[in-house]
């Protein structure tokens, strides 16, 4: 599989405004060892605040392809922005096919899509008490894409500028390892919840000289 750590122009957004992203959020990353050398990958990562799918980009060497209400790519200057850093539109208000086929798509072109198997925002929660969505089982499994779990730690589960951002990757998950059985209801449920434990457990496992 070939390598894709990003465009050229991807490349040169992380590098002008990598330092203020840190800066900003105080990122510390755990596990950066942990990052495949080569795509076709699919990050699942808990979601606390629309600025983690830029924290994410900052934390990793890959260039990681999210996906964007597609109200935002209506927006002429925005939009061309957003493609170029890889990102793609999605229509919330409803199952969005072509999203998914696009993610799938990405995957098997080699490159590395990000994915919050909760769906949406859920700040000051505890990850575990909020339901997911099937997406993840489901895109990682036609896409035949080993699966890397990101958990971002804030204090409280709560966004602020400035507040310490730690961000625990953990060790790639070959999809095979979830034991998908075609026949059998409801796979795409249960590995979608089993992909989103092993995110939680990341957050679970940093010490308090870590956090």
């Amino acid at each position: 599989m070939k390598t894709k750590k990003g465009s050229k122009f991807h490349r040169f957004i992380c590098f002008l405004f990598g330092g203020i992203v840190r800066l900003i959020y105080r990122i510390r990353v755990i596990g950066a060892e942990n990052e495949p050398e080569d795509g076709n990958f699919l990050v699942c990562s808990n979601h606390i605040s629309a600025g983690d799918p830029v924290i994410i980009t900052a934390a990793m060497k890959h260039q990681v392809c999210f996906m964007g209400k597609k109200e935002l790519f209506k927006i002429p200057i925005l939009s061309s922005l957003l493609r170029a850093l890889g990102a793609f539109p999605v229509d919330r208000r409803g199952g969005d096919v072509g999203a998914v086929k696009n993610s799938i798509r990405l995957l098997q072109e080699g490159n590395c899509v990000g994915l919050f198997p909760q769906g949406t925002r859920q700040p000051g929660k505890n990850p575990r008490d909020t339901e997911v969505r099937n997406g993840a089982a489901m895109i990682a499994y036609r896409a035949n894409a080993t699966i890397v779990p990101v958990y971002i730690y804030r204090k409280d589960n709560t966004p602020r500028l400035f507040r310490k951002t730690t961000v625990v990757i953990g060790a790639p998950i070959p999809f095979s390892e979830f034991h998908y059985d075609p026949e059998a209801k409801g796979e795409y449920n249960r590995i979608s919840q089993e992909i989103f434990d092993r995110v939680c457990t990341l957050g679970e496992g940093i010490t308090p000289c870590e956090k």
